[in-house]
């Protein structure tokens, strides 16, 4: 849910767009690529010509070895963008959804933070390995906020969704016969994998689409689904950018006018991750989800003010 006052982003058609998913926590590994694209300096210096933009499509934070260090850069390069006419673009995942959530006290987001991944961000942010087990959230969310004040309410400025021309930048995906606001508003667009990827309904002429087709939509970059490399689906009309599959973090550069198969890709090996998922069968996971996306909704009701 995006937070209240947080929209979606429009990124100017003539723009060049670098993209890129579940970053979870590669601060050294992403400095280099963005080094290598010739959008920063290798460090917190944005230096991109005019009219690039770069877009993150969620899941910043988690399993990698710095996921503090990370947003922190992202935020730094997102203030200075503007000035030298560019655009960094910030979009929630699942992975945010779960560190906000579960470090405001609601328990079934906290084990499916603890979970998946979660504790790798608590180190970054200056807490033992496991510390965190023996602590009850609230008091982990204060020591999160000691180490880094700015951190959490930098998450809780990331953007639902982002529009580039006929291009829709998500974390998830398109979710099948949904109006566009309930989209927008509800969790399905931060978890759907198959519904979506695997979809027998093209994309996006199919009905199950008529909402974004309507709304101009007609190409998708997204990640949240890993693949061992950048992977084209529904006639390459979508690009899956979560090469955690193949151990990579990738960078792709899309330019105005182009198709999405022609986009050009930069790709670096992920350090090895800080915390592990916690070994759990596909059952399992199915049961935290099952428990886990009412109390999200519950959570973000009470964020807007309104009952579920």
């Amino acid at each position: 849910m995006p937070f209240p006052g947080i929209g979606p982003i429009t990124i100017p058609p003539s723009f060049a767009v670098w993209a890129a998913s579940d970053v979870h926590g590669q601060r050294d590994v992403f400095d280099r690529l963005l080094a290598t694209a010739g959008v920063t300096d290798g460090g917190d210096r944005w230096i991109a010509p005019p009219e690039t933009a770069l877009v993150i499509t969620g899941d910043m934070v988690d399993r990698g070895p710095d996921s503090v260090g990370l947003v922190r850069r992202l935020v730094a390069l997102r203030g200075q963008a503007p000035a030298r006419g560019g655009l960094v673009v910030l979009l929630e995942g699942n992975h945010e959804v779960e560190l906000l959530g579960g470090l405001a006290g609601v328990p079934e987001i906290w084990r499916a933070l603890l979970t998946f991944g979660g504790g790798a961000t608590l180190q970054s942010a200056g807490l033992a390995p496991g510390e965190w087990l023996a602590m009850p959230p609230l008091e982990v969310a204060a020591r999160v906020d000691a180490f880094d004040s700015d951190f959490r309410p930098a998450l809780e400025t990331f953007a639902p969704y982002a529009t580039w021309g006929d291009v829709l930048f998500v974390h998830g995906g398109p979710v099948p016969f949904q109006a566009l606001d309930a989209w927008a508003a509800g969790e399905e667009r931060l978890w759907i994998r198959d519904a979506w990827s695997a979809s027998p309904h093209t994309f996006p002429e199919a009905e199950a689409w008529s909402a974004f087709r309507e709304a101009g939509i007609a190409r998708v970059v997204y990640g949240h689904t890993p693949v061992a490399q950048p992977t084209l689906v529904h006639g390459g009309r979508a690009l899956n950018l979560d090469t955690w599959r193949g151990g990579v973090v990738t960078l792709a550069e899309l330019r105005p006018g182009r198709p999405l198969a022609e986009a050009c890709f930069l790709a670096e090996p992920a350090e090895d991750r800080a915390a592990a998922d916690a070994p759990i069968t596909r059952e399992e996971i199915k049961a935290i989800d099952a428990a886990m996306f009412p109390a999200v909704r519950a959570w973000w009701a009470s964020l807007r003010g309104t009952a579920t």
